[in-house]
C-alpha cells in the first residue's frame, strides 16, 4: 500500500507546547536505558487502567503506542521466525523532494492529538515525517466498531496544520495491514520498517509496544534499532493538565495522566466538546455526509435549520446535546468570514442552524465545535 501523501496546504494551526524527547542514534553507545524501561512500564500499566473497559482479549496500552497481537490470541497464531518473516507487499515510503532522509512516528493515531502531534515534530527534526499506523486491526481482533475520532476525510487537512510544529513540513501517513504484521515478533517488524518501507528513522512514544503478542517494548525498539543502523526517538508522553476532580466531574473511568485518544473520547462522551480541544490542541470537528440532510427548514430560534441522521456522522459526535460551532472557512474563499452555527444533538438526530440558507448552502459536511451551549 503506498504512503498517502498530502495535497492541501492549510494554515498551521499555533503550537505552545513542546515537550521534551529523547534521542537515540544508532551505532552508537548510550547512556543506561534502564530509567527509560521504568518509564515505559509504569506508563504501560496507567494505560491498562485508561483502557480498563475494554475487552479482556485485547491488550491495553497507550494511544501513543499500537498492538501487533493479543495476549489471548488463538494458539494457531504462531510467532514468524525473523529470518522466514513474509514481507508484506508493500511499496518504499517515496524520498521526500529535499532527499531527507524518511522517518516514521509509530502508532495508532485515532484522535491525532497533541501527543500525536509531539511524535512528528521529533521525526520532522529527524527528517521527511511520516505517521504509520496499522489498518484493520479492529476487524481482525474482533473488537466492537467505533467511529473515528478524527473522519477520514479530515485527516489530511489535520495533518497540514502540524507542518507549524515540524518546522514547514507536512507529515506522510502509511497505513499498514495489521493482519500482515500481527505475527511479526519485534526484531522482525524493525527489520520490516527497514527493508520494506526503508526508513531510515523510527519515533515512539515511551509506552509504545510492538510485535506478536506486544512483546516488544519502547526500549526494545531503541535496542533493536541501533543494532540495525537506525536512529530511534523515544517521546516522553504529554501530560493531559487534568486533575482527579476534573474526572470526576465528567464521571468516567477513563481519566489519564496523558494527553490520550481514550481521553479525548471520553470528553466527547460527555459533552466536555472545550476539554477534547484542549487536548486535540484544535477544536474538534463533526464531519457529516452533506448528502444525507433529510429536512431543512426555518430554526427554533431563527436562522435556517439542516437535519440529519446520526448514521451521517463520519466520525464521534458528542453527547446529546446542544453546542455552538464554527462552519469552516472554505479553501477557495480564505478572506470569509466564519460563520457561527448551533450544532443540536439527540439521540437519532443531529441538527445544524446557520444564520441564513445561504450559510447552510456552503455548509460542505464540517463543523468545529467551540463549546456546550449553557
Amino acid at each position: 500500500m503506498p504512503a498517502s501523501l498530502p495535497v492541501a496546504s492549510l494554515a498551521a494551526a499555533p503550537c505552545d507546547f513542546i515537550y521534551p524527547f529523547r534521542h537515540r542514534r544508532g551505532r552508537r553507545a548510550g547512556p543506561s536505558s534502564r530509567p527509560l524501561a521504568r518509564r515505559a512500564d509504569a506508563s504501560h500499566g496507567s494505560a491498562r487502567r485508561a483502557g480498563s473497559d475494554r475487552s479482556a482479549g485485547r491488550r491495553g496500552v497507550g494511544d501513543m503506542g499500537a498492538v501487533c497481537g493479543t495476549p489471548n490470541a488463538a494458539s494457531a497464531d504462531a510467532e514468524v521466525n525473523v529470518a522466514d518473516a513474509a514481507r508484506p507487499a508493500l511499496s518504499p515510503i517515496p524520498k521526500s523532494d529535499a532527499g531527507d532522509k524518511t522517518v516514521v512516528a509509530l502508532g495508532k493515531f485515532d484522535a491525532m492529538h497533541r501527543g500525536h502531534r509531539e511524535l512528528a515534530r521529533a521525526a520532522s527534526k529527524m527528517g521527511a515525517p511520516h505517521l504509520v499506523s496499522f489498518g484493520g486491526m479492529a476487524e481482525v481482533l474482533g473488537w466492537a466498531p467505533k467511529l473515528n475520532v478524527v473522519a477520514e476525510t479530515d485527516r489530511a487537512r489535520v495533518r497540514a496544520t502540524w507542518a507549524e510544529a515540524c518546522g514547514g513540513k507536512v507529515p506522510g501517513e502509511v497505513v499498514v495491514p495489521f493482519a500482515d504484521v500481527r505475527r511479526m515478533p519485534p526484531e522482525a517488524f524493525v527489520a520490516f520498517l527497514k527493508d520494506t518501507l526503508h526508513v531510515s528513522g523510527i519515533v515512539a512514544g515511551s509506552d509504545y509496544r510492538f510485535g506478536f503478542k506486544a512483546a516488544g517494548t519502547a526500549e526494545a525498539l531503541a535496542q533493536i534499532g541501533e543494532a540495525m543502523g537506525l536512529d530511534v526517538t523515544i517521546v516522553d508522553l504529554v501530560p493531559s493538565g487534568e486533575d482527579d476532580a476534573k474526572s470526576e466531574t465528567l464521571e468516567t473511568k477513563a481519566y489519564t495522566a496523558q494527553v490520550s485518544s481514550t481521553r479525548v473520547r471520553a470528553c466527547l462522551a460527555a459533552g466536555d466538546v472545550e476539554q477534547a480541544a484542549r487536548l486535540l490542541g484544535r477544536p474538534h470537528r463533526l464531519v457529516l455526509d452533506a448528502s444525507q440532510a433529510y429536512a431543512s427548514g426555518d430554526g427554533a430560534s431563527g436562522g435556517e435549520t439542516a437535519t440529519y441522521p446520526t448514521r451521517a456522522a463520519l466520525n464521534q459526535y458528542p453527547a446529546v446535546g446542544t453546542y455552538e460551532g464554527v462552519l469552516p472557512v472554505p479553501e477557495e474563499t480564505p478572506d470569509a468570514k466564519p460563520v457561527r452555527v448551533t450544532v443540536r444533538v439527540t439521540e437519532t438526530e443531529v441538527a445544524v442552524t446557520a444564520p441564513s440558507a445561504a450559510d447552510l448552502a456552503a455548509f460542505a459536511g464540517g463543523v468545529d465545535l467551540t463549546a456546550r451551549a449553557r
